[in-house]
């Protein structure tokens, strides 16, 4: 975990323990919550200073067990959780504090809301580029007169919910590739400031594929940066991404879904042309590019100026030059909003509040 945590010596009680241990425990620590536990260290319930109070009005005493006063079946989540899907998980729960459990349930500790917010929004330097300029022909007709990322989900633009994902967790310094209709995005967005950010766009005079857009860029990255598609949904943490990137000591890596196909038949299979075998309805799964990257600087140097060029292109270029391409799985919710049932199955997940 990259987080700030409290960890489980600081929080939990055993369930044998007083109510008055549980207030000592509460009182001595920034969670302001005692963790009930069995012998075994698997968590039970929660006790707060408010459900202690409650309980003592019922006639508990101090000396009672805490195990009659605690909150059972508490919110938990994985302690393998990232930062945004904590962020996520506290605010679907109305919470401030989420316990966090290994998978047998065992406690490891409790993350609190202002502590992991205020580190989500600890300054980062590092660039992210946003390409934006493809003319999003799988969705026409809405595209026919507004940019892919400029469409709606949830009220505002996918570019929007794309940028203040980054902003949340700390970043400030955008660059968006533009091409078809991209004076709607500039004038949508300006200069960045009221998203609290500074945008610089890069303009593509003709489309220049999924890659091309970066040899337009003239001041040199000083920081690795994060490249993401104009039309991405998701929930990932760009913090984790950049901490692994670095870890492995890639020149780029390149983020992969798991993608899962069923074929609804029986799917013959041959031998000498005569039939071997039938296989009924099997699955495929595969891992498939997520359309969001992180990359040193010196990957931009290797793109031609000015010529069309794809990403597949530019990260087997890398893997031909023997420089380190990584995988970053994402168990993250994602979305590729590219074309007209991918938009409505978006629009459908945000009404549910997703």
């Amino acid at each position: 975990m990259t987080y700030p945590f409290i960890s489980a010596e600081n929080v939990q009680i055993l369930e044998t323990a007083s109510i008055l241990r549980a207030l000592e425990t509460i009182n001595g620590n920034e969670a302001r919550i005692a963790l009930v536990v069995n012998a075994s260290g698997k968590l039970l319930g929660s006790v707060t200073d408010g459900d202690i109070r409650r309980n003592l009005l019922k006639g508990l005493t101090l000396e009672s067990p805490v195990s009659q006063a605690m909150h059972i079946n508490p919110y938990v989540m994985s302690a393998s959780s990232t930062r945004s899907q904590l962020i996520e998980g506290m605010h679907n729960a109305q919470i401030k504090q989420m316990p966090l459990l290994k998978a047998d349930g065992t406690l490891v500790g409790i993350a609190v809301y202002d502590m992991i917010s205020g580190f989500m929004r600890t300054p980062r330097p590092n660039p992210v580029v946003i390409m934006a300029g493809g003319k999003g022909k799988r969705m026409w007709p809405i595209t026919r007169d507004i940019p892919k990322p400029m469409v709606e989900v949830g009220g505002k633009p996918m570019l929007e919910h794309i940028i203040q994902q980054f902003v949340k967790q700390g970043f400030s310094d955008f660059h968006i590739a533009l091409n078809y209709l991209g004076h709607m995005i500039e004038d949508y967005f300006g200069d960045g400031e009221m998203w609290d950010c500074k945008i610089t766009y890069i303009r593509e005079e003709e489309s220049l594929g999924t890659a091309g857009a970066l040899s337009l860029i003239t001041k040199p990255f000083a920081d690795p940066f994060i490249l993401i598609n104009g039309d991405i949904l998701s929930s990932v943490d760009f913090c984790d991404l950049l901490d692994y990137h670095g870890e492995n000591h890639a020149m780029a890596t390149v983020c992969a879904r798991m993608h899962r196909m069923e074929v609804p038949f029986g799917v013959i299979q041959l031998k000498d042309g005569n039939l071997e075998a039938i296989v009924e309805k099997p699955v495929y799964e595969d891992l498939i590019s997520a359309g969001i990257y992180a990359m040193n600087p010196q990957v931009l140097r290797t793109i031609p100026k000015g010529c069309v060029t794809d990403m597949p292109t530019v990260l087997q270029s890398l893997v031909q030059d023997k420089k380190k391409v990584a995988v970053f799985p994402l168990r993250d919710d994602w979305m590729d909003v590219g074309r007209l049932d991918d938009l409505i199955k978006a629009k459908r997940q945000f009404a549910a509040g997703g």
